[in-house]
């Protein structure tokens, strides 16, 4: 074998090997980059990563096919309390009604996210241990699609709000300032057409309090819009300070107060022992 043959067979073999490691480099870059595009997308959007691997891991499938209530099933009791550990403070339970809705949802705040936590946590003191997330819940007329799309929900610190998309809404003295006369009309124009549709009797806030990890997982993963049944006990709470919240047993029961121009109902406070979605069970 001549000198020049043995040197282009070494050269080949060392570009050979130049090229495997590229390929090699490419492959980590890639799967790098996938992976980071991965936790950034969770990071932002959490639940739809969770509602591909939760399911499978603390659910059961369901036949049974959700129907969207036309009014809510409640049923007043007496029953003993419950008591709940949660980072190691004690939270009492007093059970009031026997409660059950399948309604779309249009709006979960997540109160147990780090940024929450920091920026939101010094709000809530120890309740957003006891309950991580809000939602707000939509029944009969209001939860039909073509009129569930006229509105837009809002949330304030554990408070529900249903606004009409497109209306502008005065709600400070600034408010309206360089609107043209045109902008004004359509917001008239929608309003007319999606206020007639509120009823304060086909939503309301709830704070549901998880009756294990189970139940937990499935609040994580829910996404507005979804149609979920809830079923669970509405309780008072004695927190860990021996301050006490009420929750609302009605619809027809509402706060003392006015947010976002509304007087918003009385929130549920539910200790949920069972959540159904998707084609699955949580309890």
């Amino acid at each position: 074998m001549t000198e020049n043959k043995i040197w282009h067979e070494r050269l080949q073999q060392s570009d050979e090997a130049r090229k495997k490691r590229q390929k090699r480099k490419r492959i980590k870059s890639l799967i790098f980059k996938g992976l980071l595009i991965v936790l950034i997308f969770n990071f932002f959007y959490p639940a739809y990563l969770k509602r591909m691997i939760y399911p499978y891991l603390f659910g059961q499938r369901s036949d049974e096919q959700l129907i969207i209530s036309a009014e809510d099933y409640f049923h007043d009791i007496s029953a003993p309390e419950v008591t709940l550990n949660r980072k190691g403070k004690k939270f009492r339970l007093i059970p009031k009604t026997n409660y059950k809705v399948t309604a779309r949802l249009g709006y979960i705040d997540h109160y147990d996210t780090l940024f929450n936590r920091f920026f939101r946590g010094q709000f809530q003191g120890d309740y957003i241990n006891l309950v991580p997330r809000d939602l707000l819940l939509v029944i009969g007329d209001m939860a039909k699609p073509e009129i569930f799309d006229l509105f837009r929900f809002e949330h304030e610190e554990r408070l529900g709000i249903v606004k009409c998309k497109g209306v502008i809404y005065r709600e400070s003295f600034v408010s309206g300032i360089g609107i043209s006369e045109k902008k004004w009309q359509k917001s008239e124009a929608a309003n007319k057409t999606c206020s007639p549709h509120i009823n304060t009797l086909l939503y309301n806030n709830y704070h549901p309090i998880p009756a294990n990890e189970r139940i937990d997982k499935a609040l994580s993963m829910l996404l507005p819009g979804d149609i979920v049944q809830i079923e669970g006990t509405l309780v008072d709470v004695i927190m860990p300070d021996g301050g006490v919240l009420d929750t609302g047993t009605r619809k027809n029961q509402y706060h003392n107060m006015f947010t976002g121009g509304q007087k918003p109902g009385k929130c549920f406070i539910i200790y949920t022992t069972k959540i159904t979605v998707n084609g699955f069970s949580y309890k």
